[in-house]
């Protein structure tokens, strides 16, 4: 189960995300961060800090949004990983494909 939430904060839209990100839940992901890129948003920050598990399907997802926003001169950042989500990044490369921060506020 993936809970999805986001706040404004100075310029940037913070996506927390909270649970389990897999085939599943991914697509609702894509869904929602497409909706908030169609009305607007090009700064994208992602907390992972309540994030336990990501499959290959979310990976993709993050990678879409990537390209879309790349189209858009935005920017995505992810923070707050644990050691098992940044070893998955890390071993699949999409670490060197995304600024990834310890915290909300050094992605800001």
């Amino acid at each position: 189960m993936l809970t999805i939430s986001s706040s404004p904060q100075e310029g940037c839209l913070v996506i927390a995300l909270a649970g389990r990100i897999d085939a599943a839940s991914a697509k609702n992901l894509e869904q929602y961060c497409l909706e908030q890129i169609d009305n607007g948003a090009t700064r994208l920050v992602f907390d992972f800090a309540a994030v336990n598990y990501i499959s290959s399907a979310a990976l993709r997802v993050f990678l879409v949004i990537a390209k879309r926003l790349n189209t858009l001169q935005g920017s995505v950042k992810l923070c707050a990983l644990n050691t098992l989500l940044r070893d998955v990044f890390d071993i699949s490369g999409f670490a060197k494909l995304f600024v990834i921060t310890e915290t909300v506020q050094e992605a800001l």
